[in-house]
């Protein structure tokens, strides 16, 4: 509902005869200053900047919810469950919903609107909160951790190729209630026998991470590959990503390919695969390929695989990085059937790429 429960209470002081809405309380009860000391240390903890007015809706049985307003403009809704122990005069903060400490303006914020505005009329605290200054508030709550990150070479059950390793990065963020794991291959640090082996590690690194995890909550995402060939010429990767996260409709997963030249580190371009003059088109219409997954319903195996080899004809980029990968005698190309991923190969002779073999 967001914050139609404010349009409401608005409208019941208009039907009462123009009730005035009472001034906020110069002491507001012990839990709103402890909520409040609880928000300003997760800014603490996320790095959030800036002075922020915050507003108190009336406490509910169940939840308080809460009006942000950064220092843009910009509006955020944040919520969550409080619970006291009076015997030991403690509070229990969970069911956390804090979209402002991700920072994500685009996805969670909202500019001022009729809602608001019923917001800060029915709220019953308004005050102002930056991390910076010091709140006069004895701490009466357990807090809860920040983000921690886990990075480190691992074996992960399969062996890496010649000259390389793996490695997993995990990040974990209980307060956001985001995690994701990221398994990921790198030269070995000593290597001497190529040019710029760091330029590759970081290229590597930088399509196994195309995310910011700072900016997410309420979910996870993973990420591995597939080395799909490395030799002294070349490196060809096979990513998968996944995705599940409470601001998408639903979960998501996809591959990318990443191709890099070992002498320079750069990434090739299909285009650099198949030449100046020759088409994605001509490449499908030579009946070679073979797709690893077929989406749809039915046993007809062949009509599924032409259908979607169609589809590609329009989706496959031929200047782009991301839709191929090689391996020592195959060409793979990577597409989708509207949302669904697949890829496909072909051996690299029966394309007349024979140059490309290992």
């Amino acid at each position: 509902m967001r914050f139609g429960i404010w349009m409401l209470v608005l409208a019941l002081l208009s039907a009462c005869g123009g009730a005035e809405v009472q001034e906020t309380p110069e002491v507001p009860p012990a839990s709103f200053r402890q909520a409040l000391l609880f928000l300003q240390q997760g800014f603490r903890q996320h790095g959030v900047e800036g002075t922020y007015t915050v507003w108190f809706a009336p406490a509910g049985e169940d939840r308080q919810e809460l009006l942000l307003e950064d220092p843009e403009g910009r509006f955020w809704q944040e919520s969550f469950t409080c619970t006291w122990d009076e015997e030991r005069d403690w509070y229990t903060f969970s069911n956390l919903f804090e979209p402002v400490l991700t920072q994500e303006g685009d996805r969670w914020a909202r500019e001022a609107d009729g809602e608001t505005a019923a917001f800060q009329a029915a709220a019953v605290w308004q005050t102002e909160l930056t991390a910076d200054r010091d709140l006069d508030v004895p701490l009466r709550f357990d807090v809860p951790p920040g983000p921690s990150v886990y990075d480190r070479q691992w074996g992960g059950g399969k062996e890496a190729p010649p000259r390389m390793l793996y490695r997993l990065w995990l990040y974990q963020d209980p307060r956001l209630q985001f995690t994701a794991e990221v398994e990921y291959p790198q030269y070995a640090e000593y290597l001497a026998d190529f040019p710029d082996p760091e330029k590759v590690n970081a290229r590597i690194r930088e399509a196994f991470f195309s995310f910011r995890p700072e900016g997410e909550m309420q979910g996870a995402m993973l990420r591995n590959g597939v080395v799909a060939r490395a030799d002294e010429r070349l490196l060809s990767l096979r990513i998968y990503a996944y995705n599940e996260l409470r601001a998408a409709a639903h979960p998501s997963d996809w591959y990318i390919g990443l191709t890099l030249d070992l002498e320079t580190g750069e990434a090739l371009t299909l285009r650099d695969i198949l030449g100046p003059d020759r088409t994605v088109g001509a490449l499908l219409d030579s009946g070679a390929f073979r797709c690893e997954q077929v989406w749809g319903e039915g046993a007809d195996r062949e009509g599924l695989e032409a259908l979607q080899m169609e589809e590609a004809r329009t989706r496959i980029d031929p200047d782009s990085t991301e839709n191929f990968y090689l391996t020592e005698d195959s060409l793979g190309l990577i597409s989708s059937v509207g949302r669904y991923f697949f890829y496909m190969e072909a051996p690299l002779a029966a394309l007349g790429l024979g140059e490309w073999a290992a």
